[in-house]
């Protein structure tokens, strides 16, 4: 996810809250509010839509031209500061307080479950072990992982160089020890974690010692 420093632009971050502050903007409306010219906007709106912070959609508004409309998208929102992580937290610690670890266990398994269904829709029509791994990597990369795979002599590892569910680890380890599970199940093969970002390693890394197979 992009940070307001990655930006590099303070235009960029000044368009990003208009339209968070507004929920949409023109570029005469973007004009206005800057005094910048509309080639400058219109160059900047469109390297934000190219990231995928903003998306742009026409309004036809009686007769004549249908207006340009420019919008954040769920990732530019993500842009902003939120206290979910905090929230979440505490919803953990409180559902284990309250002695419902047997309820968190249950929906960290539905919920890893559901993810095992939808990987192997999207290996099933993969032909070949690199086809596979290929599939699992943009599977991965959809979802936050930031993955890596690395095919050698001595097999396959599948690294997870960012871990979408951090503040969950901190008050559960459940998704690790469901992760290790997903790989297995899904690729037919023992999974041996190699390295884990909770002990300081920068990716959490899987190691299998031969090509996986999409199990069936």
């Amino acid at each position: 996810m992009a940070t307001w420093t990655l930006l590099g632009s303070e235009t960029k971050r000044q368009l990003l809250l208009l339209l968070k502050r507004r929920g949409q903007l023109t570029l005469d409306e973007a004009e206005a509010a800057t005094g910048l010219t509309r080639p400058t906007l219109r160059e900047h709106l469109t390297q934000l839509e190219r990231d995928g912070l903003v998306r742009r959609s026409t309004e036809r508004r009686g007769r004549g031209r249908p207006r340009l409309l420019y919008r954040l998208t769920p990732a530019g929102a993500q842009l902003f500061p939120n206290r979910d992580g905090v929230l979440l937290g505490r919803l953990l610690d409180f559902l284990k307080e309250e002695g419902a670890e047997e309820l968190l266990r249950r929906f960290f398994e539905r919920y890893w479950t559901e993810r095992l269904q939808a990987a192997r829709q999207r290996l099933a029509s993969a032909q070949t072990p690199e086809a596979r791994l290929a599939a699992l990597r943009d599977f991965l990369e959809e979802e936050g992982f930031t993955p890596e795979i690395v095919v050698s002599e001595q097999g396959v590892e599948i690294r997870e160089c960012n871990c979408p569910f951090a503040e969950t680890i901190r008050h559960t380890r459940l998704p690790c020890y469901l992760e290790a599970r997903f790989f297995e199940q899904l690729l037919g093969r023992e999974a041996v974690r190699v390295a884990y970002i909770p002990d300081g390693s920068p990716a959490c890394s899987y190691a299998f010692d031969s090509p996986p197979e999409a199990a069936q």
